[in-house]
């Protein structure tokens, strides 16, 4: 008897989850915004990307409880206001579930009017003050630059050996929220860096910060920013012949990175990051970013797989609580050791879901792993 009511009670529950879902409309709406155009185009078609292939795969797979995904897109160009404008394009259709990027200051002029449609906000933002806003609907699936600031000095001091570095950031919220972050946890190691520095995101000759860090006797460089400027730094070290250990964030392993540097630039650099699949032995792994890069003509990156994992993960909740929208928040919120693609993914009091990132060095043109590293206290 005790198992005929345990076998009831079991099918009455897959019965109550499916009808959860099954009453979502059909399709079922998702917005996301994100660069398309403009200076971070690079890095919002990798949010793109992983959204879209997930929307893709699981819409071919039958979508949820027969209900297929509609996904709406708008560009949010390179600015805050084009960024809110789109946003308000996207509530416009009352979408269950809103993808934001993971350019910070979109995030941040975007979260006021999202938290007021009490719609679920999903982003990779890497500003470490994003979840910091209050929102109890917004969640990252990405790391996030607090994260690293503690990670890369401990491991240049601690692992490299290394007591006298140079700071070089983009001079916006990402780069100069990173930089001080950096000094923060340098001064917690009794290092103090010779020289810090800083670029404009449309600078394309940094030899003078360079030599700054250079003349002061730096014997190491902590880089933060950009795919397409973290190139140039890198470019312009070898031509002012400028040796230094050099660690930063995972630009410096991105495959659009590599593209653009011979293998004696790349050669020795480090990173610290979210997990990228290009390093993963798996051969599942290695087949999807095959995939995608055909689908693309873009390597997929540590962001391609956090918003394509974010889906899944979506997919995952509605197929438990339908598409109420507290309902998807609460489950948000309570996710505990959900595993996708490269981590698992727990949510903090902040509403950051993601905890464990990779330690990596370029051999040649190649990035290699060292290890996952997690975020102190995971």
């Amino acid at each position: 008897m005790i198992g005929a009511t345990a076998i009831c009670l079991s099918m009455a529950i897959t019965h109550e989850s499916k009808a959860d879902a099954a009453s979502c409309p059909s399709p079922i709406p998702l917005g996301l915004t994100t660069a398309l155009t403009g200076n971070l185009a690079l890095l919002g078609t990798q949010a793109r990307n992983g959204v879209e292939f997930a929307v893709d795969e699981i819409n071919a797979g039958g979508g949820i409880s027969g209900k297929k995904l509609a996904l709406t897109t708008e560009d949010t160009g390179a600015s805050s206001t084009d960024a809110l404008n789109a946003m308000n394009r996207i509530l416009e259709g009352k979408p269950l579930v809103i993808f934001g990027s993971m350019i910070s200051p979109h995030v941040f002029a975007q979260t006021d009017v999202v938290t007021k449609s009490e719609t679920p906000f999903l982003v990779g933002a890497t500003n470490a003050k994003v979840t910091a806003q209050g929102s109890k609907w917004l969640f990252r699936t990405h790391v996030h630059d607090g994260q690293l600031a503690d990670l890369i000095p401990e491991y240049l001091v601690k692992s490299l050996g290394k007591t006298r570095p140079g700071i070089m950031a983009v001079a916006d919220d990402y780069g100069l929220g990173a930089s001080k972050g950096i000094q923060a946890s340098l001064a917690k190691l009794k290092v103090s860096p010779v020289a810090v520095t800083s670029y404009a995101p449309s600078d394309k000759d940094m030899s003078a910060q360079l030599l700054e860090i250079k003349d002061k006797d730096a014997d190491s460089l902590i880089l933060f920013g950009r795919p397409a400027d973290v190139t140039l730094v890198v470019k312009q070290m070898g031509d002012l012949g400028i040796k230094l250990t050099t660690i930063g964030n995972s630009s410096i392993v991105a495959q659009t990175t590599l593209n653009n540097l011979s293998a004696a630039e790349a050669d020795g650099t480090y990173a610290i990051g979210g997990m990228i699949p290009q390093t993963s032995t798996d051969a599942k792994i290695l087949d999807w970013s095959k995939r995608v890069q055909e689908k693309y003509k873009v390597p997929a990156d540590n962001f391609t797989v956090s918003y394509y994992d974010t889906v899944h993960m979506l997919k995952s909740i509605i197929e438990k609580v339908g598409c109420d929208k507290p309902a998807i928040r609460d489950a948000l919120a309570a996710t505990r050791d959900w595993k996708g693609m490269l981590i698992s993914y727990q949510a903090d009091a902040r509403g950051d879901l993601a905890h464990t990132l990779g330690i990596y060095r370029n051999k040649g043109k190649t990035p290699e792993l060292a290890g996952p590293i997690k975020e102190n206290g995971y």
